[in-house]
Parts: structure tokens; C-alpha cells; sequence
């Protein structure tokens, strides 16, 4: 598959084979030959007497003095018009930053960040320290620098307390080792051979006071304990072998990331499902790129992604790229014209030696076959009749700012705003980091920079005399605004979060002494495992709820109302697990949630493909979803 959604500015001049005059942007040496694997995941050199072999890359040339585009294949710069070559692929600039590629599946061509958790370019450069020291972890994260330790991983070993582990330590994700929550074991002892809590027992001394063991349990089990089955826990729900709040079931959502242990929680975008639900279709599919979307489904290939590949219809004549919609449909191409140059293997040819390379009628002269039409490649505003030569072709505007381009795929010569979720191909746009709740470097799709979407966690949650504050999120407005308080009483502060259970009076808040691994009722918003923990009298996804909650679409978990049944907010997964991916050919459900209820196909969304039957010379388009369930054929024609 050819280049994709964006193309880069041409150079201005081209150079020799693998070598340019620009400085490395990590401070290497400059002329360092950018050719390099296209894995867009281990090491990856780009130096000369690199691994790929410089000195064969350096024999390489242009084919008939055609350059190729962004994206297209190549072994050294010398056959890319933008003269870097990155990666296999013709790239947009240098890109020899450790943490990014330019082969990235979803931006083939255009330099962008690896995902989460991938192997840097050079291997020392991120290289893994000891986890007791919180440092690197060996791998990318996913903005362009190296990983620490993530949020909640175990730094430093813990000892056996009256029936619960204290004295642990945890990364805090900058870097530190810091003191971590105790954990209470109940209804379990704790291990002292492992400093851990059992996970089952073979004798009463096993269990804490007040529980025997019986058939190898001491009884239910909090949420966030080691299981096996949901039959273990309190909540019902094993998931991730963690007795979990809710179901959790289906692609990239986890019970067990660091830090949200026994709570249900979707996985960082851009990684990797570790379900393997979501599975990578390949770009020609337009569907999932086998990564996660960030909030609980998974990613699909972006706007503007090449998903069919650009032919030649006549000597002059252009059937554009097909590219993806965003949401799984590859788009029909359109058509352009090459002249005054020809079209040659589905692209316009850049330039001429004799007069057979032009459009009959027109003569080769200074290597051009005259003035380029909007569309086609240039390397100056002279060379285009309207006068703009933009992002490497000739364009209808000047086509400045952020976010928008000349060279997109389907609308080349155009100046078109960036499709959202799309990284700024002219670096305007910055990643300010999620706790500023601004900008997060990629475009909104209406030519300006995209914010940091509602609901991004943008503070964590603390706990200060027996007073817990959840986590702070951004809303609509581009503001980290933090929930309300609520008092922890009957328990006391653990760590950044109430103690949910006790083994000794030191959990709970004076007078209130622990009673049956209890402090008292827990008012609504306490994390719970079970009803009875509540004064309410209703446990619903793991806290103190005001109603049972067990409809689709609805959570009393929620970071901005917790205790409060609440629709969870639109594309996010079903806490319930009621609404499942019909798929897009039912136009039924998408298996996320709209405004309480079980979201639909779009309007819109391609349901059959079109059909063209030659026996009756009758064509009938593709058929499409109506938003409310019903896949809508249109009338044959002739």
C-alpha cells in the first residue's frame, strides 16, 4: 500500500543519495542516511554503515528522474521529492528522533510518535533500569520520549500487618519510589513468606478472624484480589485474573493496569490490545489498526488513510487514492489530471527529458512541459499556473496555518482542513499534556488544534485528613476541574484513596473501631465490594451507588459523579456488557454507548457494498445505515 493521508513540503533542492544539509533534531550529526527498517518498532539505524547496508542504499537512484511521493517505498533519499528516506518509506522530514517512525500503518510517510510500550529506535537510548529505582522501562511512550515505570508498579516489597500487606512502595510514574496504599487481605491472612496476601487457604489459620476455610476459600473476595472465576468475588466479576468491579469484558479495557486494580478501565490509546480482540485489518480495510482507541474500543485507521491505490486512466487522466472515512469505509476515488505531464504507474510524472514525457501538443523545455495544474508536483510557485506550489504540489490558495493541506489523497491541489485525530503535519499544533487539558498536538478536523477530549484524567486523585478527592478531568471547556470531596468516614486515608476495609482500629475514623474486617457503613461513592458494605443498601460497579445501576449504558462509577447513577458518556464501552458489536452490516449496535442507550451505526455508514451486474446493465450503489438500525439500498441505474 502507497503513501496515505498526508503529504510533506517538496525539498527544494534534491541531493545526493542519503545525504542532506539539515541538522539531526536529537543533536546528531547531520548527512546521517535516514534508511532505516520499517517495522516502525525495534531499533532502527540511521547512521551510515547501518544495518540495511549504506553502501548499497548509496548506489541507488531516481528511475527515469521520477521522484516518488510521500509514503512510497525507497532505499535511499535520492528517489523521494521530499529527499528523506525513512524507515523503507518516503518521509516528510528527517525523522530521526528516537521515539518515532515513519512507518507507522496509520501515517505511512509521515514522521509521528511510536505507541506506547514499543522499542526504541536505538535500544541505549531508553535503556531499562531496575524497577526499585522507578526509572526507564526500556520502551517508548507514545510522545516522543523514553517510558518510566508506570503508575502503581510494585518498587519496593511490603511486610504482613495484623492481616494486611504495608510498608510496599509504588512507582509514581515520574520516577520516584513511594509508599503505596496498604492492601487488606481480608478475607484472607497475609503471607508471611511473600509479604502477600493468600489467594486461598488449606486451613483456618489462613483466613482472617471471624472466617474458616471451606472448600479452599475463606469466603468472598474484595475487589482488586487474585481469582480465578467470578464465583471468588464479591462483585461477581473475575477479570484479568483480579476480582473486577463490572464485567470487563471485550477488547482494550483491563481490571488490572497499575494503579486501577479491580476497577475496569480502558486502555491508554494507541496501544496494543493485550486482549487480541482488536486486530489489525490492514490499511486497505479501513478497519481496526489492532490497537486501542483510548476509551475502551478498538482504533480504526484514520481519516484520510490510502486504502486503495491511485491508477492511471489515460495518458493524462488520474484516478486518485481511495481513502478511509475514519470510521471503517474506504471512500471511492476521485479523478485528476496529469497535464501537462503524463500519468505514469498511478502518478503524475514530475518533469521531462524529451517531448514524449509531455501531454501531446505540449514540448519539453528546461526538463518542464510547462505550467502544472493544481494537484500535480512542483518544487516553486512558478512552476504552478495558479501561482501556489504548497506542501509539494500546485494548490488553489497559499493554504497557510495549522492543520490543513495541499496534498491530502483524496483532494490533492485543494486546500483542505486535516481530518480530526490526525497529528499536525506542520508541527503547529503542540501536546501541552494532558494536565493542561489544552491542545494535544493532533488537528480537530476543522483546520485547528484538538484539545484534550472531555473526561481526560488531568490530575490524580488525593486523599488528605480522612477527606478523598477523585480525579480531576477535563470538561468541555478546556479546564481541569476537580469533583467533590467527599469525607472517608468510617475509615481514614490509605494512601491516595479511604481504606475500604480494616484488619485493626488504625482504618477507622475514632470512635469507630474494625468489626467483622468492617469500619461501619460506607456512605455513597466509597469503593465496595458488596452490598452490604453500603448505606445505601446498593453496590454498583464497585462504589457506593444510589441505585442499583444495572441498566446498559449507566455508572455510579464515573469520575465527575461517583455514588450517582449516571449515563456513561458517548463511544465509551457498556459497564453493563448488555450492548455488543453487531456489526457494521446489521447497522445495529457498536457495541459502545449514546446518551444512555445502546449506540447505533451512523447514518451514513457503508452496510453492503455496490453491486454492478452486467446481464442486466443495472448498477446499484452501496448501500448505507440510516442511524436507527436499517441498512438502506438506493435504486439500481442504468
Amino acid at each position: 500500500m502507497k503513501k496515505i493521508a498526508l503529504l510533506a513540503l517538496f525539498a527544494l533542492s534534491v541531493m545526493g543519495c542519503g545525504s542532506h544539509s539539515s541538522p539531526s533534531p536529537d543533536g546528531g550529526d547531520a548527512g546521517k542516511k535516514p534508511v532505516v527498517q520499517a517495522d516502525g518498532g525495534d531499533a532502527r539505524d540511521v547512521a551510515g554503515g547501518g544495518k540495511d547496508g549504506a553502501d548499497a542504499i548509496g548506489t541507488c537512484a531516481p528511475e527515469g528522474g521520477a521522484q516518488k511521493a510521500l509514503g512510497d517505498p525507497c532505499a535511499c533519499a535520492a528517489e523521494c521529492a521530499s529527499n528523506f528516506c525513512v524507515d523503507g518509506v518516503c518521509c516528510n522530514s528527517v525523522c530521526q528522533e528516537t521515539c518515532k517512525t515513519c512507518s507507522s500503518p496509520t501515517a505511512m510517510g509521515t514522521c509521528t510518535f511510536v505507541s506506547s510500550g514499543t522499542k526504541p529506535r536505538e535500544p541505549s537510548t531508553c535503556a531499562a533500569a531496575a524497577v526499585s529505582t522507578c526509572g526507564l522501562d526500556g520502551t517508548c511512550d507514545g510522545a516522543g520520549a523514553c517510558r518510566l515505570h508506570q503508575v502503581g508498579t510494585e518498587c519496593a516489597k511490603g511486610q504482613c500487618d495484623s492481616g494486611s500487606v504495608t510498608g510496599s512502595q509504588a512507582c509514581d510514574g515520574m520516577g520516584h519510589c513511594r509508599p503505596a496504599p496498604a492492601t487488606i487481605c481480608a478475607p484472607y491472612q497475609c503471607n508471611d513468606a511473600t509479604a502477600a496476601c493468600f489467594d486461598g487457604c488449606e486451613q483456618n489459620g489462613q483466613c482472617v478472624t471471624g472466617h474458616q476455610c471451606d472448600s479452599r476459600m475463606c469466603g468472598k473476595k474484595m475487589k482488586g484480589a487474585k481469582c480465578a472465576d467470578g464465583t471468588e468475588c464479591s462483585s461477581g466479576f473475575c477479570a484479568d485474573n483480579v476480582c473486577c468491579n463490572v464485567s470487563c469484558e471485550g477488547g482494550c479495557v483491563s481490571c488490572k493496569l497499575p494503579g486501577r486494580t479491580g476497577t475496569c478501565w480502558p486502555v491508554d490509546q494507541g496501544t496494543p490490545d493485550s486482549r487480541a480482540v482488536c486486530k489489525d485489518m490492514g490499511a486497505a480495510s479501513c478497519g481496526t489498526t489492532g490497537k486501542c482507541d483510548g476509551f475502551g474500543g478498538c482504533d480504526k485507521y484514520a481519516a484520510d488513510t490510502e486504502c486503495l491505490a491511485p491508477t492511471c486512466a489515460g495518458l493524462v487522466r488520474r484516478n486518485l487514492p481511495g481513502v478511509c472515512d475514519g470510521v471503517g469505509t474506504c471512500k471511492p476515488p476521485g479523478v485528476a489530471t496529469c497535464s501537462p505531464n503524463l500519468c505514469v504507474g498511478g502518478d503524475c510524472k514530475s518533469g521531462c527529458v524529451v517531448d514524449a514525457d509531455c501531454e501531446p501538443g505540449h514540448a519539453c523545455v528546461n526538463k518542464s512541459c510547462g505550467k502544472i495544474k493544481d494537484g500535480n508536483a512542483c518544487m516553486m510557485n512558478a512552476d504552478c499556473a495558479n501561482g501556489h506550489c504548497v506542501d509539494g504540489v500546485c494548490c488553489d490558495t497559499d493554504c497557510t496555518g495549522a492543520c490543513r493541506s495541499c496534498s491530502l489523497a483524496a483532494t490533492l491541489g485543494k486546500c483542505t482542513s486535516i481530518a480530526a485525530g490526525n497529528v499536525d503535519p506542520r508541527a503547529v499544533c503542540k501536546d501541552m499534556g494532558a494536565g493542561t487539558c489544552s491542545t494535544n498536538g493532533k488537528c480537530d478536523g476543522t483546520g485547528a488544534c484538538q484539545k484534550y477530549p472531555v473526561a481526560t484524567v488531568c490530575a490524580p486523585e488525593t486523599c488528605t485528613t480522612g477527606v478523598y478527592t477523585p480525579a480531576s478531568t477535563c470538561n468541555a471547556s478546556g479546564v481541569c476541574t476537580a469533583p467533590s470531596s467527599r469525607p472517608c468516614n468510617p475509615y481514614v486515608c490509605n494512601g491516595s484513596a479511604c481504606f475500604n476495609a480494616c484488619t485493626n482500629n488504625a482504618a477507622c475514623m475514632a470512635p469507630r473501631v474494625c468489626n467483622d474486617n468492617g469500619c461501619g457503613k460506607k456512605p455513597l461513592g466509597a469503593s465496595c465490594s458488596a452490598a452490604a458494605e453500603c448505606q445505601s443498601s446498593f453496590c454498583a460497579q464497585g462504589v457506593c451507588c444510589n441505585s442499583g445501576c444495572s441498566g446498559s449504558c449507566q455508572s455510579c462509577a464515573l469520575p465527575g459523579t461517583p455514588g450517582a447513577c449516571t449515563n456513561v458518556p458517548t463511544n465509551s464501552p457498556d459497564p453493563a456488557g448488555i450492548c455488543k458489536d453487531a456489526g457494521k452490516a446489521s447497522c445495529g449496535t457498536t457495541g459502545k454507548c449514546q446518551a444512555g442507550v445502546c449506540q447505533k451505526y451512523a447514518s451514513g455508514t457503508v452496510c453492503k457494498a455496490p453491486t454492478c451486474a452486467a446481464a442486466t446493465n443495472l448498477s446499484i450503489a452501496a448501500s448505507t445505515c440510516d442511524g436507527g438500525g436499517t441498512c438502506t439500498t438506493p435504486a439500481a441505474m442504468s
